[in-house]
């Protein structure tokens, strides 16, 4: 059975999933990391619609269970987080909803 996380995903963005098969993405966290690279590929190519992804995490992470908030934490944004840098860290912020900039910067500061 699929989680909402992955339901979400791959409903909103299956674009972000033709390139893996499925059964190498098991479990949330593993369609989270893989969904922030795809996020990332559409920042640095300056997508159109480089800000939907955010909106659809702040759904995810406002609505969700504790487990699904850490694993937004834990794998999602710290994949983004971990190629942070002074530069980009100001752009990357405007393209997030207000309440998923706190939780950014806390994962960027935590690691």
């Amino acid at each position: 059975m699929e989680s909402r996380i992955i339901n979400t995903l791959t409903q909103w963005f299956p674009n972000a999933f033709t390139d893996v098969p499925k059964t190498s993405l098991k479990t949330d966290y593993d369609f989270l990391n893989h969904f922030a690279k795809y996020v990332e590929k559409l920042i640095k190519e300056d997508s159109e619609n480089k800000r939907e992804p955010f909106k659809i995490i702040n759904l995810l992470y406002s609505k969700g269970t504790l487990y699904e908030r850490n694993a937004i934490e834990n794998s999602f944004f710290y994949a983004l987080a971990f190629d942070e840098n002074a530069h980009t860290l100001k752009d990357n912020l405007d393209l997030m909803p207000e309440p998923l900039r706190t939780i950014y910067i806390k994962t960027i500061i935590e690691n």
